[in-house]
């Protein structure tokens, strides 16, 4: 149980550098996406994460079209 956690631990930092990921279009695409088929998809790797906004945007997250994305920089 312990090594299962610890391999968690271990791969915490990779995933927060994850590439971001192509999110259901709802409404206008974020800062940083573009249209595609159904979906709003990052220009580029360096594009901010988002996800749909549903009420106020988490803390160190902006709006941006009907996303909240995150406001630091890759």
């Amino acid at each position: 149980m312990k090594t299962a956690l610890l391999i968690v631990v271990a791969l915490t930092p990779a995933l927060a550098l994850a590439q971001p990921l192509p999110q259901p279009k709802v409404g206008q695409c974020p800062s940083g996406y573009r249209e595609s088929g159904g979906y709003c998809a990052p220009t580029s790797e360096r594009a901010p994460a988002a996800v749909p906004k549903r009420g106020q945007c988490p803390a160190n997250w902006t709006q941006s079209g009907n996303y909240c994305i995150e406001m630091r920089r890759r």
